[in-house]
């Protein structure tokens, strides 16, 4: 799973009294970008995790002093290290030492000898499923954020209007990668609570004596079918933010860089996906592999977002199915870019009209007025380029024509 935004640089605590597996562990974590720091006692564990603040702690259960499940526990009441994920590596592979790990505040496990991609794997699991709950969290505290800064807006001009429609292509795309994310994010959490379900059940069979080998046997098949579960959702999750981070950040960075368009334009399509599933519209591209240009990623982003969002708002009968296609090429040092649909067109008494600020064809539906404005503004002044658009009865074109290296 290729997620170096989300767990590298990640810092991780070890908590072994032998320095033979301290230094085992240390080498298999620093080796995939993490951050290490270790302990060989629990007092001690808890005392550098309360200034260090790891993303996750490794913690032995045999040691000297308090033991791996009383240091767990001590942990757990912390309020500033409560929601740190443990993960107990031990050599008591006993049903019941496991079970114990879970009641304390364990989050998984994992037996010694040491697997290295076992580790690693679980290692990553809970790293990314912190880091996805945080940036989630973040995304929306920052959406409400914007909001609160809209409400206060009392006195509105171009400039005002532009970056209020701005946000609200924003909050659009946030709120539908949230509602994406529940997806994923919902069916591993189901998976691990599915996990704790079984715990519990094995729990109770122990207490009673009624633990056989089949149902440990199960139990164990289980929690690996539920790792492989809450790992596909997860790489899908990465995948959406990551593409969704590309794009979306970008907009409020002014400065150009180099892009390889198509994986850009990719990009882009990944977080219009949650909108399309909702729609029985496709979206094509046609772009070469070689096209890269110097340019503000945030602004072509917008425009071309924009572009597909109104041919899918205006170029369609609600039932019916349409396609929108994007193609790109090069000629003499300049991008050109389309955006064409097989729509209804554009009647001739709007389509000279339709760069104009405040026009619109869906006033009584709240249109501002603003987008298309917007567009060209960003490609004339932003990216020192051209738009045009051609309609007939059978489909609208946008064309946009930009340098390949940023005014």
């Amino acid at each position: 799973m290729n997620d170096p935004g989300l767990t590298v640089g990640s810092k991780v605590l070890v908590v072994d009294d032998k320095k033979e597996n301290l230094d085992i562990l240390t080498h298999i974590l620093e080796g995939e970008g993490y951050e290490v720091s270790f302990a060989m006692e629990g007092e001690k564990a808890i005392q550098i995790a309360s200034v260090y603040l790891p993303d996750l702690i490794l913690l032995d259960v045999m040691m000297p002093g308090i033991d791996g499940f009383e240091t767990c526990r001590r942990i757990k009441v912390l309020t500033e290290l409560r929601d740190i994920p443990i993960i107990f590596v031990t050599g008591k592979a006993d049903v019941s030492d496991i079970l114990r790990a879970f009641q304390v505040g364990a989050i998984d496990y994992v037996t010694k000898p040491i697997r290295h991609e076992e580790l690693c794997a679980r290692v990553k699991t809970h790293l990314q499923l912190r880091r996805l709950m945080t940036i989630r969290d973040e995304l929306i505290a920052q959406m409400r954020q914007q909001n609160i800064r809209l409400e206060k807006m009392s006195v509105v001009n171009e400039e005002k209007l532009a970056q209020s429609e701005k946000m609200s292509h924003l909050g659009e795309l946030i709120g539908e990668l949230t509602h994406e994310l529940s997806t994923p994010l919902g069916i591993s959490t189901t998976a691990l609570s599915t996990l704790s379900d079984n715990t519990q059940e094995i729990s109770t069979n122990i207490q009673s004596d009624k633990l056989s080998k089949s149902k440990l046997i199960k139990f164990l098949d289980v929690t690996a079918e539920n790792y492989d579960i809450v790992l596909s959702n997860l790489n899908y999750a990465i995948q959406l933010i990551n593409s969704f981070k590309k794009i979306v950040v970008g907009e409020f960075n002014p400065n150009s860089s180099k892009l390889e368009l198509a994986n850009f334009l990719h990009d882009i399509l990944h977080i219009l996906r949650p909108k399309l599933k909702h729609m029985p519209h496709q979206i094509k591209v046609e772009c070469p592999e070689n096209i890269s240009l110097n340019v503000q990623a945030g602004a072509l982003s917008q425009v071309l977002i924009n572009l597909i969002n109104n041919a899918l708002i205006h170029a369609f009968e609600e039932t019916t199915a349409g396609e929108v296609a994007i193609k790109a090429s090069t000629q003499a040092e300049k991008l050109h870019l389309s955006v064409a649909d097989n729509g209804r067109g554009i009647g001739d008494e709007n389509l000279e009209h339709i760069f104009d600020k405040y026009f619109t064809s869906k006033a009584d539906e709240g249109g501002s007025g603003l987008g298309l404005f917007i567009v060209k503004k960003i490609v004339t002044e932003s990216l020192g380029g051209e738009i045009s658009c051609q309609s007939s009865p059978a489909g609208s074109c946008f064309e946009v024509i930009i340098p390949l290296t940023s005014p």
